[in-house]
């Protein structure tokens, strides 16, 4: 049988079969690169979600109710009283804040003459050392004491002067304290005073009272209280007393008694001759009537002086119009042991209680 394919022919189909199967491989291989390729070299698809914008807020309104502080005009200054030979004589009062910490300047008075205060007040007192010149410490209704040396000066060197003349020269000028204290030595510890009773004696009680006993011998010196008084009712008054040697009592912008041993420690020279007390050394003077209105602030001074040395005493009483009896002049309510101390004074200080 002749065969259907000749050897040339086997050998041709064999290698169209190898072509064939060489173009497939071939074209497998470029398939497959160009599929690794392309995921090689796609990029990564990366989604992001819009912002997502907050809901506006509507900011909170505020009302302020602004007021207007009213602006308040200062008090007029009262004017100084000018009079000739007065009889009664009325004395404004001064628009003083009294409104003040304890730690005002001056003490304030409160209700004077025995009159009605507060209790806690009053025993406040007691925490302090009582001396015959005033409280160690600051209480409510007392006025603030200044020792003053007239024998030296701001320095403490000895100076020669006029002692009668420059006490003259203050009281008649501005009783300003810094006239004082500018030109002479001064006592570092100051006193509170509401009563002026010193039963008499060694001066050396000034300087002990003060805490300078040794620093300021008691001759040539000057004792200053200032500060504010409220009446605690309406009242027509005048001051009386006695000093060895001087005791003069300033009012807002007037003197309205110099009670001093001797003329010429003022411009208002000496008031009239009153009784002559027990256990006071000389006949009381009489200052003028004075009206005074419960609630006003009045401003008061206070001016007593040793001069030549050796015994002091003061003693500084009220009497009211229509009534004879004498009374302690106090800037505040007396309390229990101030009423003690004075009734062991003797008769003349204790009826006056």
């Amino acid at each position: 049988m002749k065969q259907f394919f000749g050897k040339k022919s086997r050998s041709t189909l064999a290698l169209v079969i190898m072509v064939s199967f060489a173009l497939h491989i071939v074209a497998v291989v470029i398939f497959g690169t160009i599929k690794f390729v392309s995921a090689v070299l796609r990029e990564e698809t990366v989604f992001e979600a819009a912002p997502v914008a907050p809901p506006p807020q509507k900011e909170p309104e505020y009302t302020v109710n602004i007021q207007q502080r009213n602006e308040s005009t200062p008090p007029p200054r009262p004017p100084a009283i000018v009079v000739n030979n007065p009889s009664e004589l009325d004395i404004p009062a001064l628009n003083i804040d009294v409104n003040v910490d304890s730690s005002s300047v001056f003490g304030r008075g409160g209700g004077g003459f025995g009159g009605s205060g507060i209790t806690g007040m009053r025993e406040m007192a007691m925490e302090f050392k009582l001396t015959d010149f005033g409280y160690t410490g600051k209480t409510e209704g007392t006025l603030e004491a200044t020792l003053i040396d007239l024998k030296r000066d701001r320095s403490g060197d000895p100076i020669n002067i006029s002692r009668k003349g420059t006490i003259r020269e203050f009281t008649d000028g501005s009783w300003n304290l810094g006239s004082l204290t500018r030109k002479f030595y001064t006592a570092e510890n100051k006193l509170y005073g509401s009563y002026w009773m010193i039963p008499n004696g060694s001066a050396d009680k000034a300087p002990k009272s003060f805490g300078v006993e040794g620093e300021i011998e008691p001759s040539g010196i000057v004792a200053f209280y200032e500060g504010t008084y409220t009446p605690p009712k309406d009242m027509q008054i005048r001051l009386c007393g006695m000093a060895d040697d001087v005791l003069i009592v300033r009012l807002n912008s007037r003197i309205i008694l110099d009670a001093s041993w001797e003329p010429g420690y003022s411009d208002e020279g000496l008031d009239d001759s009153g009784p002559n007390l027990p256990g006071v050394p000389k006949n009381i003077r009489y200052g003028d009537w004075i009206n005074l209105r419960a609630g006003e602030t009045y401003d008061l001074k206070i001016l007593l002086s040793e001069i030549p040395g050796g015994a002091f005493c003061c003693f500084l009483f009220y009497q009211e119009k229509d009534d004879e009896k004498l009374r302690v002049f106090s800037t505040k309510e007396l309390t229990g042991k101030e009423k003690r101390i004075l009734r062991d004074m003797g008769p003349a200080v204790a009826d006056a209680l």
